[in-house]
């Protein structure tokens, strides 16, 4: 595997909220052996087609889900901590930094999707 599909889908894992370990990058490697990227950033296996970044990180958690750890470190505990209303609170303020939407985000996309995805790009350059 090549340093830029390497560092693709080490991106892409941390961009799910994911860290790959070793053997997962390791399974990448294989996997993606002779691959390439095409200009719609998708990987191109040869012989077999093309899939993106984002399902072939899912696919490989799939198959190995002990290859990914979270990039939270905080440890699920026995008892939630607080109220929930304080949980919604926390949950409502983390989900307000949503990613940049990009071109390539809205040329993946058709339909609904692609108007509110049009509609959130529009209000991040309109900042």
């Amino acid at each position: 595997m090549s340093d830029h599909l390497e560092t693709l889908i080490l991106t892409e894992a941390r961009r799910q909220n994911l860290r790959a370990n070793a053997d997962a990058v390791r399974q990448a490697a294989i996997d993606l052996a002779g691959a390439s990227l095409t200009p719609q950033n998708l990987i191109h296996l040869p012989g077999k087609g093309s899939i993106s970044p984002a399902d072939y990180i899912r696919s490989l958690r799939d198959q190995m889900p002990e290859g990914f750890g979270s990039i939270d470190n905080e440890s699920p505990t026995a008892k939630a901590a607080g109220t929930l209303t304080e949980r919604y609170k926390a949950e409502i303020a983390a989900s307000r930094t949503q990613s940049r939407i990009t071109e390539a985000d809205l040329a993946r996309y058709s339909g609904v999707t692609r108007q509110h995805l049009e509609e959130r790009y529009g209000a991040a350059k309109g900042k």
